[in-house]
């Protein structure tokens, strides 16, 4: 079995994640299908998560795909010109978007029901990358990555209403993410475990290390804020009412 998927004797939740997003090698797939097999714990860790897919799909996804591909598409124009990456047509994964259901007591769940946060959780920021025709793979430390590999994001907003992801490159440059270039947080639609952000940004040609930032909010929060406090402490970035997730790659000549 691949070191890499598994945590403790188990597989990793990114593991699992990857999977249900058929974003393993086919090697992989079948090492973490086989382990499925031969795992209780790990099996009822799959049926609850395809549970979630199932109870996502049926409530959230259909009414909200095609707002997301409107905002989308009204966010990449007039952007391209004014940064050196670019955003790429956003596949809406349903597999990272799930969250854990919470038991709402006795009753029949209604779609805004379906997903709830959990109080005290923290904030999270994961981030995936994928190189060529290969597979997603975790950005975790140590990793280095290269221009023109792709990058997405799954958060978990613990509650928050607003969230904005901006990056420090190796040159000194601030950008923003997500929403693409935009100049203030994007509203988080219900408090989930876990949400895939949609589209994917494709890394410039700049060396060195990058910080990435997600900054959950309970109100708007404005780009230059932002970046004043990540310029003022890039590991550890402070504002009134905002909880920072940040992490740091490097990216290499290939």
């Amino acid at each position: 079995m691949n070191a890499q998927l598994l945590s403790r004797g188990h597989l990793s939740s990114e593991a699992i994640d990857l999977l249900l997003l058929a974003a393993l090698s086919p090697p992989e797939a079948n090492e973490a299908k086989q382990h499925l097999d031969g795992c209780d714990d790990c099996r009822v860790r799959w049926q609850e998560l395809n549970a979630d897919k199932q109870r996502f799909e049926q409530f959230v996804f259909a009414r909200t795909l095609p707002k997301v591909e409107a905002r989308v598409a009204a966010e990449r124009q007039g952007f391209f010109g004014r940064f050196k990456f670019q955003l790429l047509v956003p596949i809406l994964g349903v597999a990272a978007a799930f969250a854990v259901v919470a038991t709402m007591g006795p009753g029949t769940q209604t779609e805004d029901d379906v997903y709830v946060g959990i109080k005290g959780a923290q904030p999270t920021l994961e981030v995936f990358a994928v190189r060529g025709a290969g597979g997603a793979f975790p950005v975790s430390s140590g990793v280095t990555l290269q221009p023109k590999d792709k990058i997405r994001f799954v958060v978990n907003p613990a509650g928050a209403k607003y969230l904005i992801v901006a990056s420090r490159d190796g040159a000194g440059l601030f950008s923003v993410y997500h929403p693409f270039g935009a100049q203030q947080s994007q509203p988080l639609t219900g408090a989930r475990s876990k949400l895939e952000l949609p589209g994917a940004v494709e890394l410039d040609a700049t060396l060195g290390a990058e910080r990435l930032v997600a900054a959950f909010s309970e109100e708007p929060l404005m780009a230059e804020q932002v970046e004043a406090a990540l310029k003022a402490d890039p590991k550890n970035p402070k504002l009134p009412g905002v909880r920072f997730v940040t992490t740091e790659f490097v990216k290499v000549a290939p």
